[in-house]
């Protein structure tokens, strides 16, 4: 389906779009790895998918990839930061949950381009140690 757009015209797409398809393939990401990984029940693997999608973990993955991002990948994340969020997670601050956002925008992002390397990289290096 998004054979046709280019990774310039989606760093162009809404960054509160690109977030919300970036929270869930994180969410999906996170929960398959636990499906392969661990061996518990659904109330198990709940919790622990729970330590990492949330808006306080997110906001520190992001803290930590900030450094390493290449020019586009820095505009959707400002564009992430700038966009206008009328609500937040119960148990984030706004700062924690601006950054949560612009994680999911770029996780978006990288999703809609294609680029699964940076995707997995990311999760090897932010994530897996969280989860088990």
């Amino acid at each position: 389906i998004m054979e046709n757009f280019d990774i310039k015209s989606i760093s162009n797409k809404n960054a509160l779009v690109l977030a919300y398809l970036g929270d869930s393939v994180f969410s999906l990401m996170v929960r398959k790895y636990l499906v392969e990984t661990c061996g518990e029940k659904v109330r198990g693997l709940n919790k622990r998918a729970n330590t990492v999608v949330c808006a306080k973990a997110q906001a520190e993955f992001m803290t930590k990839l900030m450094i390493g991002l290449d020019e586009v990948e820095k505009s959707v994340v400002m564009r992430a930061r700038n966009s206008h969020i009328n609500n937040k997670a119960k148990n984030s601050t706004y700062g924690e949950y601006s950054l949560a956002t612009q994680f999911e925008a770029l996780v978006g992002f990288w999703y809609l381009t294609k680029q699964e390397d940076k995707l997995n990289a990311m999760f090897d290096r932010l994530i897996k140690e969280k989860l088990c």
